[in-house]
């Protein structure tokens, strides 16, 4: 047991302490890198810094017109900065206006280079001149002077700076290399191996220099390994290398390391001795407790300790016994209600099974990747019982939908109900499906699941159409009386005047005749035209149509009627008004059930009108008016009910406003009306207009 609390305590320390070692290592490598970097690129700011001091001392000159005089100071500048070795004064055009070298002494490529930075001040120049040093031109253009003014820079004073901050870390090397892999400037230790100024570097370093971009890391060094970095000077096409031996860089570390080590040695010592002393007391107990507790976790509830003593462990072992003996409890007693719940559930899940496929809706349940994942009786015998767990995709063909737009993207995207209305169409069978989706929330927000409810109004659909036409048949009916009256007289006249040729036979009267005979022939043409027109079973299908159209084409067949003979009918119809989606047939039917009960109220004398234009919202509206007796409230409240009618037995359905309320509904409009006894009534239809670029 004591071996076992030892092992328990001291590996474990041990353990930490070697981790902690191996991590202080690799902290302690890791921060040096980082160091290194941060020195090299440290040192590439001062190469930026050291090339803006020069742009300063020549921002601070003042050219003025007199050569002599630019030349004084020009010399006094370069005099009074060791890194500038020359200044050079250029025209515009290139010509040297002032310099405080001879044309002999001057390099030519010094001066070319400055006739190239006049294009460009903002750029720098570099040279590998004799002797392996470095040089740079940079350029400026002085206020209120239209010339240059170059400066040639050595970087001879840079080399000592570099020596300098190179001697405060301690040791190691340090380069500034061009993009060649050419050496600028190096500082060293005393009898180190190294490249000297203008050689080229080669190797590794020559192609990260080329590259120009900073990089770090650890390199094999003449003294061993070694971090190493490089940075990329901003103003030049130069960059910093520094490289410091390990060894150095961890000079200062590893005593630090060494103590911390001896530290956790003596520490660790101290914890076994102290572990010997308290395991007799604490461990023994604890480890009995922990036994049982182990026991109970596999099961065993119930489990208890043998309680020695009364300190502060027969306390904790009193306490454990009466914990496990209540857990013991409680898990009987969840056992039970677990069991108790499940058959609840159970029985919920087997009722709603139940109250789902006594339903004749189609029901079926997609999952969040529009896979159906539950349906009921209805949708299994409808399309197959197969059909859980098929992707919706793949069901398309099978329940006669077109795959694209998917009629279920509303509410899988924006999460919102959606009623439609399918038209099914398979091989088999085709049928009209009234649908209605809806969305299952998941732990998101989102919606998790979708539930389709689907019935079948098919038939519904068919009575609704044998409905409008019988409507419409109706309609028919009571027009076809006053048309026999319309084409009554036109007979009339072409029998008065066959009979006058029968009785006395003129040429001349026969040939004046036919013009007449073949008017009235024309006119009845005419008025049939219009009756087979308006009973033709009518189209569904909406598209772009003129309400004024439909207005005139109701107007006429009303004429006929015999009613309107005491009546004014007319029109007012704004030429600017839109048209409107719709169905002219339907339309058509609509004005002339409304204009036949206009007729019915005002019983053979008043006003009829019939007006098209819009409303404030830009829809279309088209307003029926009488000026007959009106309604009373009782009538107006129901109005549009089916089967209601004020007429006598035998002379009216009851369905006319009803049908005209659901013809004007399904066109998208709506259908109003408002009424005053003695005064008259006003029907308002109000359809959706079509709008610029729908047409």
């Amino acid at each position: 047991m004591l071996g076992a609390f030892l092992g328990v305590t001291l590996v474990p320390l041990l353990v930490i302490t070697a981790f902690t070692w191996w991590q202080g290592r690799a902290l302690i490598a890791r921060y040096l890198a980082q160091d290194t970097e941060q020195i090299a690129r440290l040192w590439a700011v001062d190469l930026d810094d050291f090339l803006n001091q020069q742009r300063l001392v020549l921002g601070a000159l003042s050219l003025g017109d007199d050569s002599d005089d630019t030349v004084a100071m020009m010399s006094i500048a370069v005099a009074r900065t060791p890194s500038l070795e020359a200044l050079l004064y250029l025209s515009p055009a290139g010509d040297v206006l002032a310099s405080t070298r001879t044309p002999e002494d001057l390099d030519p490529w010094v001066r070319d280079a400055c006739i190239q930075l006049a294009a460009d001040p903002e750029r720098v120049m570099t040279h590998a001149g004799e002797g392996h040093a470095h040089e740079v031109v940079l350029a400026m253009q002085p206020d209120g002077t239209a010339g240059v003014l170059c400066g040639l820079v050595s970087f001879t004073l840079h080399q000592q700076m570099l020596s300098e901050r190179a001697e405060q870390i301690g040791g190691g090397l340090a380069y500034i290399i061009d993009r060649d892999g050419d050496v600028v400037c190096h500082a060293f230790e005393e009898g180190e191996p190294h490249v000297h100024r203008g050689e080229h570097i080669g190797g590794e370093i020559a192609a990260i220099a080329a590259r120009g971009r900073s990089w770090s890391g650890r390199v094999q060094g003449s003294r061993g390994p070694s971090y190493a970095a490089f940075a990329s000077a901003r103003s030049l096409p130069w960059g910093v290398w520094v490289e410091i031996p390990e060894q150095v860089a961890s000079r200062s570390l590893m005593p630090l390391m060494r103590r911390s080590a001896t530290a956790a040695g003596v520490f660790a010592l101290l914890v076994g001795v102290l572990g010997v002393i308290v395991s007799r007391r604490l461990v023994r107990p604890l480890v009995e407790v922990s036994a049982a507790a182990a026991e109970m976790a596999e099961g065993a509830h119930g489990s208890t300790v043998e309680v020695v003593g009364t300190d502060e462990v027969a306390d904790l072992a009193r306490q454990f016994n009466r914990m496990s003996r209540a857990l013991a409890e409680s898990h009987r007693d969840l056992d039970a209600k677990v069991e108790q719940r499940t058959r609840q559930l159970a029985a919920a899940r087997d009722f709603s099974d139940q109250l789902l496929d006594t339903m004749r809706e189609r029901i079926l349940v997609l999952d969040r990747d529009r896979r159906v994942i539950r349906v009921n009786r209805a949708a299994a015998d409808a399309w197959g019982e197969d059909i859980v767990g098929r992707a919706w995709e793949a069901l398309l063909p099978r329940l006669g939908l077109a795959a694209e737009p998917c009629p279920l993207d509303a509410v899988l995207q924006a999460g919102c109900p959606c009623t439609a209305e399918w038209e099914c169409s398979t091989a088999c069978r085709s049928e009209i499906l009234d649908v209605h989706a809806y969305p299952v929330p998941g732990d998101d927000g989102d919606a998790g699941a979708v539930i389709v409810i689907a019935r079948d109004i098919t038939e519904q659909r068919r009575m609704q159409a044998r409905l409008l036409h019988q409507e419409k048949m109706a309609a028919l009916g009571i027009l076809s009386a006053g048309l026999a009256h319309e084409i009554g007289n036109p007979l009339a006249s072409m029998s008065s005047e066959l009979e006058l040729l029968e009785l006395a036979w003129d040429p001349e009267r026969a040939r004046a005749a036919l013009p007449v005979l073949r008017d009235q022939i024309r006119r009845m043409a005419g008025l049939l035209r219009e009756l087979v027109d308006f009973g033709r079973p009518a189209r569904d299908s909406l598209e772009p149509t003129s309400c004024a159209a439909a207005i005139e084409q109701a107007v006429r067949l009303l004429r006929h009627d015999p009613r309107a003979r005491g009546v004014e009918i007319e029109t007012e119809l704004d030429p600017d008004t839109p048209a409107a989606m719709a169905s002219t047939d339907r339309l058509v039917q609509v004005l002339v059930n409304l204009g036949l009960n206009a007729l019915d109220a005002l019983e053979g004398a008043g006003h009829l009108s019939f007006s098209l234009g819009t409303d404030p919202d830009g829809d279309v509206a088209i307003e029926v008016i009488d000026d007959g007796g009106g309604m009373p409230d009782r009538v107006a409240r129901q109005a549009f009910s089916p089967f209601f009618t004020t007429k006598p037995p035998g002379q009216g359905t009851g369905l006319g406003l009803f049908v005209s309320d659901r013809i004007i509904d399904s066109l998208g409009g709506r259908l109003a009306f408002s009424t005053r006894q003695g005064v008259g009534t006003r029907f308002t239809i109000t359809l959706p207009g079509v709008r610029g670029g729908e047409e």
